[in-house]
C-alpha cells in the first residue's frame, strides 16, 4: 500500500514540477535569424517569414506528461507555423524543441495570414533621444491573437499561462551590404555583457537578451538602416 501511495506521490510531483517549469510557457531562449534584406522587404509592406527554434526543459517523464505535452502540442501545431516539434530526454526529464516561422512585420497594423501569437515587429521609434539617429524599433511582441492562444493553454489547466515575454537570440545578418547600425541595452554578444551597446554590422550580430528586464518587457533593437 505504501509503496502504491509513493508513486502516486511521485507522479504528482513530477506533474506539478511540469506545470512550474511551463508556467507562463517560457522557453529557455528563442533564437531567430533576420536577414536586412527581410528587414527591407517587410518595410515594403511585405509580411516576411523568419525562421525560429525554441526549447522547453520539462521535469518528469511518464505517459501523464508526454500525454499533456502532447495536448499542447496540438495548440501550438493551430496557431504557430511549426515545420518541427521534438521532444527528446535530457537530464531533466524531457526537452522539447520546436523549430517553425515568425512573421516579420512593418507597424502594428498589418493584418497577419494565420494566428501567430507572437511576431517581430518593425516599428518607428516614438523616443525622442533617439529617433534622428535610429529612426526604427525591432521587437518580439504578442499579436491580437496571444489573448486566444493563452485561453486555449489555461482551458487545459488553469494554472498554466503562456508568458508574453521570451527570452530572445536575435541574430542579424547583413545580406546585401546595407548600412546598418544597432542600438540596446542589457544585452549579450559573443559572451560579453553591455548595459547599452552600439554598433555598425558589417556582416553579422548575435545579441541575446534573457532575464532581469526581460521577464516583464519586451526586447527592443533600435536600428538604422539604408
Amino acid at each position: 500500500m505504501v509503496p502504491i501511495i509513493m508513486s502516486k506521490l511521485l507522479k504528482r510531483l513530477f506533474f506539478v514540477s511540469f506545470v512550474a517549469v511551463l508556467f507562463g510557457c517560457k522557453s529557455d531562449i528563442v533564437e531567430t535569424k533576420v536577414k536586412t534584406s527581410d528587414i527591407k522587404q517587410s518595410m515594403s509592406g511585405k509580411i516576411v517569414a523568419v525562421p525560429f527554434s525554441a526549447t522547453i526543459q520539462v521535469l518528469g517523464d511518464d505517459e501523464s506528461t508526454r500525454g499533456e505535452i502532447k495536448k499542447y502540442e496540438q495548440i501550438i501545431q493551430n496557431y504557430i507555423d511549426v515545420e518541427d516539434f521534438e521532444i527528446s530526454k535530457s537530464i531533466m526529464g524531457m526537452q522539447i524543441k520546436i523549430e517553425g516561422n515568425v512573421p516579420l512585420i512593418f507597424g502594428s497594423k498589418a493584418r497577419l495570414a494565420g494566428k501567430h501569437p507572437w511576431a517581430i515587429y518593425i516599428k518607428k521609434t516614438d523616443n525622442l533621444t533617439l529617433k534622428k539617429r535610429y529612426p526604427y524599433r525591432l521587437s518580439l511582441e504578442t499579436t491580437d491573437h496571444f489573448p486566444s492562444f493563452k485561453n486555449e493553454f489555461t482551458r487545459l489547466n488553469i494554472m498554466l499561462s503562456p508568458d508574453p515575454h521570451q527570452p530572445l537570440l536575435m541574430k542579424i545578418r547583413n545580406s546585401d551590404q546595407s548600412a546598418l547600425r544597432v542600438f540596446t541595452g542589457s544585452v549579450e554578444i559573443q559572451g560579453e555583457h553591455h548595459a547599452l551597446y552600439e554598433g555598425g554590422v558589417r556582416k553579422r550580430i548575435s545579441m541575446q537578451m534573457k532575464g532581469g528586464v526581460y521577464d516583464h518587457a519586451a526586447p527592443v533593437i533600435f536600428f538604422n538602416i539604408e
